[in-house]
Formats: structure tokens, C-alpha cells, sequence
């Protein structure tokens, strides 16, 4: 087999154009997320959705302590707010003060004025590699129509344009 260079790998998954999320969750009185693009829709029946949320990531272990997050799905104005969320080493908060969130059904924020969102429970969470799977049972979600995603393309933020 022939050896497979990081780099290499990094760049041809980075060709794939993708929606950026930030997903969440709340653990007592702390509210945590990260950025994420490693998402997707699982299944319409039950309603299913999943991210990949690295090992190293406190989120992880959160999760499945929890049994709960939320996916916001962000808007093409929202590259600070994804930025923030992508920054390591931040620990869980009281808040999201530079931004406004909202909840649902689990208590997770979802971040205000996203392009759409969902409030999901932890149905399983399985090994892969360096991540965990998170597979979350959608509790509740919504959209607006009115906004257009923001997009990740070989690291960089992206608009969809007409």
C-alpha cells in the first residue's frame, strides 16, 4: 500500500465544499461548542443527524456526559461567530456573551440568527479513529429562507453566490 502523506489527505478533503455548523452543548451552569463541518443528515425516519467531534475536543467527552447538542447551521454573515467557535483551548463558559443564543428542548444553545438549527439528543456515539460520532435524535428544528450558508472551501470561508 502506498504511504498516504497528511497533507495530501487534508487537501483533497478540503476540495469538498461544505456548510459550516457550530455545535453545542450544556453541562450544569457551562455552555461549550466548536466549529464543525463533519456533519450531516443521517436518516428521515427516525429523524438522525451526525458530527464528528475530535477526541481531544472537550465537546466529546460533553456529549455523551450530557446526552444532548444542538447544530447551528450558520449563515453567510457569521464568520466570527464560526471563528470563535473554531479557536482551541477555550474552556466551557457561563455564556455565549458576544452573541445571542437560544434554546429548545434539550437546553442546548443554538446560536441566534442561523441559517437554520436543530436540537438533537444524544442517540449513540461511536469510535472512529481519532473522533467520536455523534448520532443525535433531532428533538426539534427550524430555518429561515430568507439567508444563504456560509461555506468552507480549501480553508477558507465561502459564499454562495447567484
Amino acid at each position: 500500500m502506498a504511504d498516504l502523506h497528511p497533507d495530501d489527505f487534508k487537501a483533497a478533503l478540503g476540495s469538498w465544499a461544505a456548510g459550516v455548523t457550530v455545535v453545542t452543548t450544556r453541562q450544569d451552569n457551562l455552555v461549550y461548542g466548536i466549529t464543525a463541518s463533519s456533519f450531516t443528515s443521517l436518516s428521515l425516519d427516525p429523524p438522525l443527524v451526525l458530527v464528528c467531534i475530535a477526541n481531544s475536543n472537550k465537546l466529546a467527552v460533553m456529549v455523551q456526559e450530557t446526552q444532548k447538542f444542538a447544530v447551528s447551521i450558520l449563515a453567510d454573515d457569521q464568520e466570527e461567530v464560526s471563528a470563535y467557535f473554531a479557536k482551541s483551548g477555550r474552556e466551557p463558559v457561563e455564556g455565549f456573551e458576544d452573541f445571542g443564543t437560544i434554546e429548545m428542548h434539550t437546553g442546548s444553545p443554538i446560536i441566534s440568527d442561523a441559517l437554520a438549527h436543530l436540537d438533537c439528543e444524544l442517540d449513540l456515539a461511536i469510535a472512529g479513529g481519532d473522533h467520536t460520532i455523534a448520532i443525535g435524535r433531532v428533538l426539534g428544528a427550524a430555518s429561515d429562507s430568507s439567508k444563504s450558508p456560509l461555506m468552507y472551501y480549501r480553508r477558507a470561508y465561502r459564499k454562495i453566490s447567484d
